[in-house]
């Protein structure tokens, strides 16, 4: 506030700015099993996840495909490039790479959690079940990606 008691301007159209953005923050990559935007293997995946979270999946295969060139065995961005690819309908491909993703990490929430949505897609529900039991294992019940494919399979 300025000293008549006003804010101003500027700093209120920031403000707005920054409230309308909000919902654009909450990203898939929250949904993939990372709470930030650093791989495990120390990638920063901030470029990559920006493109996801704004649907520019063929802009994030490119870029995907590049980083992979440097960072081949990295889960968070075979996962990423599955997911870009599952929503673009290339099944095949995504089937591939989150597979990929799994056998680096067996572990990987993310890829576990969507590639269970990949097989709903593609009318593999026991195969959906067998990755919710999964990461039932890994996670509990009570974790974000159990409960987003625990209600995919459900509906």
């Amino acid at each position: 506030m300025n000293r008549s008691g006003e804010t101003p301007k500027m700093i209120a159209a920031c403000a707005m700015l920054m409230l309308l953005a909000s919902p654009l923050t909450t990203t898939n990559a929250f949904a993939m099993g990372s709470s930030n935007t650093w791989s495990e293997g120390g990638t920063d995946l901030s470029a990559v996840s920006e493109l996801v979270d704004t649907g520019m999946y063929d802009m994030a295969i490119d870029k995907i495909e590049t980083m992979l060139k440097d960072d081949p065995d990295n889960a968070d961005l075979f996962n990423y490039l599955a997911y870009s690819q599952r929503k673009l309908g290339d099944f095949d491909s995504a089937a591939q790479n989150y597979e990929r993703a799994l056998m680096i990490n067996p572990e990987h929430v993310g890829a576990l959690e969507y590639q269970g949505e990949l097989f709903l897609q593609t009318g593999k529900p026991e195969m959906a079940q067998e990755n919710l039991a999964r990461l039932e294992q890994v996670c509990g019940m009570d974790c974000a990606e159990y409960k987003e494919l625990s209600g995919k399979i459900t509906n």
